[in-house]
C-alpha cells in the first residue's frame, strides 16, 4: 500500500478561479460592441459621396435609357430598395425584432406563471399527504399497542427472570 491516496479530499481540491474567465467575456463583449460601432460608423460613411452626387443630372445613353424602359427582373424585384431613409427601414426592423422578443418574453412569463402555480399545488398536495401519512402512522401504533395487552406486572417479571435457574435446579443441579 502507498501513503498517496488514490482520491484528494474535497477540502484539498484547489478552488478554481471566477475572475479571468469574467475578464475574458468583458473583453469579448468590448471587442463585439467595437466590432458593431465601427461597422455602423462605416456604413454610414458610405451615402456621404453618393448624397453629394445626387444632386447632379445624370447622363443617360441609349442602352441605360432601354435597360431602364424594360421591366425589372426577378432578382433585382427581391433586392432591397435603397432609399434616402435607410435609417427608417433599420428602425423598422427593429421594432418588429422587438415585438416578436416581447412576445416571447410574454409567453416565458405566462410559462414561468403555470410552472409556480403547479408547484404550489404539488407542495399542497405533499402536506396534506404527509398529514394523511403521520395520522395513519398514529393509528398503527395505537392499533399494536392495543394488541400487546397490558405490561407484566412486578411478580410476573420476577418469575420470568428466576424462570431460567428454577429450571437448572429442578433438575438437581445438572442442566
Amino acid at each position: 500500500m502507498t501513503d498517496h491516496t488514490e482520491f484528494r479530499a474535497i477540502e484539498t481540491v484547489p478552488a478554481k478561479r471566477v475572475w479571468p474567465y469574467a475578464v475574458l467575456g468583458a473583453v469579448a463583449v468590448a471587442g463585439l460592441v467595437f466590432v458593431i460601432a465601427h461597422r455602423s460608423a462605416s456604413a454610414t460613411a458610405a451615402p456621404e459621396p453618393l448624397q453629394a452626387t445626387a444632386n447632379l443630372a445624370p447622363k443617360i445613353d441609349a442602352p441605360q435609357a432601354a435597360a431602364a424602359l424594360q421591366p425589372p427582373r426577378a432578382a433585382e424585384a427581391v433586392k432591397p430598395s435603397e432609399g434616402p431613409n435607410v435609417l427608417g427601414a433599420a428602425i423598422e426592423k427593429t421594432k418588429a425584432v422587438a415585438a416578436v422578443a416581447k412576445g416571447e418574453i410574454d409567453r416565458e412569463l405566462a410559462r414561468t406563471k403555470t410552472a409556480r402555480k403547479e408547484t404550489e399545488s404539488v407542495r399542497k398536495q405533499n402536506a396534506e399527504l404527509q398529514k394523511e401519512l403521520q395520522d395513519a402512522r398514529a393509528q398503527i401504533a395505537a392499533l399494536q399497542q392495543s394488541k400487546k395487552g397490558p405490561p407484566p406486572s412486578d411478580q410476573e417479571q420476577i418469575l420470568q427472570m428466576l424462570a431460567p435457574v428454577l429450571r437448572t435446579s429442578s433438575n438437581d443441579g445438572r442442566p
